[in-house]
């Protein structure tokens, strides 16, 4: 199966995540299969991984499952790393008059400018390429 479409779906359900793969009348689908707590085993489709998945979470926590895995998550313009509930920042992007600016916060950086918050959001997606291991969902606003 194809590791970023894995990444994906993990990122929305961690450990619950069962079985991920393309399907449908034309296997233009992606079909995604959790395991709750308790009970049967929920499922969704839909065009995306990211779709398809986020509609499983949503299954699950509609039965009472609270996440608990490791995953990014933007909060307004600040990416942060969600260990339990415990979140850490990682990386701050803010728009300003004619640029953005970007700050990664491990790496204590001072901010770095770019034309736009396109190009910053660049550098965020480098840094964590290279040093975590999860899925960078979209920054609010943008469209998958």
């Amino acid at each position: 199966m194809d590791p970023k479409a894995r990444l994906i779906a993990r990122h929305h359900l961690g450990d619950r995540l069962h079985w991920i793969g393309r399907g449908g009348p034309h296997a233009d689908l992606w079909i995604v299969q959790a395991w709750p707590d308790k009970g049967h085993m929920m499922s969704a489709q839909a065009a995306t991984v990211d779709e398809a998945a986020a509609d499983c979470a949503a299954q699950l926590r509609a039965g009472g499952w609270v996440p608990t895995h490791a995953r990014l998550e933007w909060r307004r313009n600040q990416l942060t790393l969600v260990i339990g509930s415990a979140p850490f920042p990682v990386a701050t992007v803010v728009a300003l008059h004619n640029d953005a600016a970007v700050l990664i916060h491990p790496d204590a950086k001072p901010w770095e400018h770019r034309p736009n918050v396109a190009e910053a959001l660049e550098v965020v997606a480098a840094w964590c390429a290279a040093n975590l291991p999860y899925h960078l969902p979209p920054f609010p606003g943008d469209k998958p």
